[in-house]
């Protein structure tokens, strides 16, 4: 009788696995890449989830830079999902997005910055394929002096402005094209950026020169093999803790860099 019923069973399990194969309707598993890049300047820890599912091992903490990616799988057959970040502890929301799960695209990318519970309005310019447009944003609060950003090749003397004039707490836009002295990756990895006062070789974050300064790699500055079209936005601050200064790239790491 048990032999009988194991022989049954196993003719319906095969009967129920034919039949799905036959069925274009059955559901398939697919996957989304998403990430948040920037800086949580509040005491909040941040949480990010997608519709039910919370990422609740990739907590952003408080004080820091965002760093967040992760890879949310879901049926084919699903046609949104609610992206969410929010307060870990109040619960309060930050940042909300329904992304369309139907399409081709498999990677979505945002820039956050949370200062003391208030997102910073990102809003990157439109792409000129005649230039490449940098964007600047330094978070600075002991004044509001204008400050110049200059790429220094150490191996050379030569130098290089990406911005003049950046007023802190406010964005400031350049058009940028490659300069000779920072022909390819390896010139602007290898690089150092200074902070200095408008006009001037005096150093603007707290006239201190350690505090002003960071390298060049991370920034992905365009080169002669990387340019056109390019749109770039940059958070900047004096790292609180004195070491340098600390940049956020608030776009996709480029790909062929």
């Amino acid at each position: 009788m048990i032999r009988r019923y194991l022989q049954v069973l196993a003719i319906a399990s095969l009967t129920i696995l034919g039949l799905a194969s036959c069925n274009k309707d059955i559901e398939t598993i697919r996957a989304i890449n998403v990430t948040f890049k920037g800086f949580n300047l509040s005491n909040m820890q941040l949480e990010v989830s997608l519709d039910t599912v919370i990422f609740d091992k990739k907590i952003q903490p408080a004080n820091a830079r965002v760093n967040f990616s992760m890879v949310y799988p879901y049926f084919g057959g699903k046609k949104e999902a609610i992206l969410t970040v929010k307060d870990k502890v109040s619960g309060k929301e930050l940042f909300q997005k329904t992304l369309p799960l139907s399409g081709s695209q498999l990677e979505f990318f945002y820039p956050l910055v949370n200062i003391d519970g208030k997102l910073l309005d990102i809003t990157p310019p439109a792409a000129d394929p005649a230039t490449n447009k940098l964007g600047f944003y330094i978070y600075y609060t002991k004044n509001n002096d204008p400050i110049d950003i200059l790429m220094y090749n150490q191996n050379t003397g030569q130098q290089a402005y990406l911005a003049k004039n950046a007023v802190p707490q406010t964005w400031v836009y350049t058009d940028y094209l490659p300069d000779p002295a920072f022909p390819d990756g390896n010139a602007v990895g290898s690089s150092t950026i200074y902070f200095l006062k408008a006009g001037t070789f005096d150093f603007a974050f707290n006239d201190s020169e350690s505090l002003s300064q960071t390298s060049g790699f991370g920034w992905y500055i365009p080169h002669n093999k990387f340019t056109g079209n390019k749109v770039q936005l940059y958070f900047i601050q004096p790292s609180p803790q004195g070491f340098g200064t600390e940049m956020a790239q608030l776009f996709p790491i480029p790909k062929g860099y």
